[in-house]
């Protein structure tokens, strides 16, 4: 049975939202609406009922790479309840390899958290840990193997009540 938001929202900031919502805004692609803090608050809690009433499922790939060499792939996984991580990646085959890669949080489908960034086969991989009031994870990314596979691993956590995390390991493609 759903959680009244009231108690599953309980000792989360009231402002926590207009951030969230700015920060959504910030990173909205051209034309979109901007999103209000109460519609973000609303999404979020229909998204944290639902995963309540289905129970815990594992983290999905919703998205995987194609793992065709120079061409920007996307991908995504769900992590647990509103809370999903994404990324796209452009990848220049060789010895000395190199990748252009971006990587993002969204909540409720919308994003929240992005940052772009190198990978070659002197650096790897890259960790962030990030914290958004009702959300926080930890995030790598990185290329792996004789293959250069495309590894994301980490934990989503999100509020309701009490902290509900998932971790999560997906090898989401390679390129050789």
């Amino acid at each position: 049975m759903a959680t009244d938001p009231s108690a599953g929202l309980q000792g989360i900031d009231p402002g926590v939202w207009e951030e969230l919502a700015r920060a959504v805004n910030e990173r909205k692609l051209g034309g979109e609406p901007d999103t209000t803090a109460e519609e973000l608050k609303r999404h979020y809690i229909a998204e944290a009922q639902k995963f309540e009433d289905r129970g815990v499922e594992l983290p999905q790939v919703t998205r995987s790479l194609s793992g065709a060499v120079g061409k920007w792939d996307p991908w995504e996984i769900t992590v647990i309840g509103p809370l999903s991580v994404y990324g796209g990646i452009e990848f220049s085959g060789g010895e000395d390899w190199v990748a252009r890669a971006e990587v993002g949080i969204k909540l409720s489908g919308k994003v929240i958290w992005s940052e772009g960034f190198n990978l070659n086969s002197k650096m790897h991989s890259v960790s962030w840990e990030k914290s958004f009031g009702v959300v926080w994870g930890k995030l790598t990314v990185g290329i792996y193997g004789d293959r250069k596979c495309l590894k994301v691993s980490g934990e989503g956590c999100y509020w309701w009540g009490r902290w509900h995390c998932a971790g999560f390991e997906e090898t989401l493609g390679c390129f050789a």
